[in-house]
């Protein structure tokens, strides 16, 4: 039952999501503009992704981590490329890595505070690893994982 939840490379984006969202354009202007600002390189699939529609609802938004935990974590939504000032992007991920002890190299996909996906850039500049991180509420003060 689980695996038909799991994307299988088709239909990604959910796009009757629940919340309505603004439309921001994308194409490869803004993307290397994008990657000029944050002194990266977007891995090729991303980009690919990100033009098929920037950002928005999953079709298929849970993963597994059999070595953490056995049950299926959430991943609802990527955030979209753009420019604007008032809405959440990934060009947002400085700010919002700004009150936590996370790298600073992380670049932020999704977030809800608690738990973040992010490509890591530490040590280099493409390719990046995806990171699933998450608060442990185990210890007193605030530990990432």
């Amino acid at each position: 039952m689980i695996q038909r939840e799991l994307c299988q490379g088709e239909d990604f984006w959910n796009e009757e999501s629940k919340h309505k969202r603004i439309e921001y354009p994308i194409n490869d202007e803004i993307i290397k503009k994008a990657e000029n600002n944050l002194g990266i390189k977007f891995p090729q699939s991303f980009i690919e992704l990100m033009k098929i529609q920037n950002g928005g609802d999953l079709n298929f938004p849970y993963f597994l981590l059999s070595k953490i935990c056995t049950e299926k974590q959430e991943f609802p939504s990527i955030e979209p490329i753009h420019f604007e000032v008032d809405d959440l992007s990934i060009l947002s991920s400085q700010e919002l890595l700004a009150d936590t002890k996370l790298p600073k190299e992380f670049i932020v996909l999704w977030t809800d505070c608690h738990f973040w996906i992010v490509f890591d850039y530490r040590n280099r500049k493409d390719n990046p690893s995806v990171l699933y991180v998450f608060e442990n509420y185990d210890t007193e003060e605030i530990t990432w994982e």
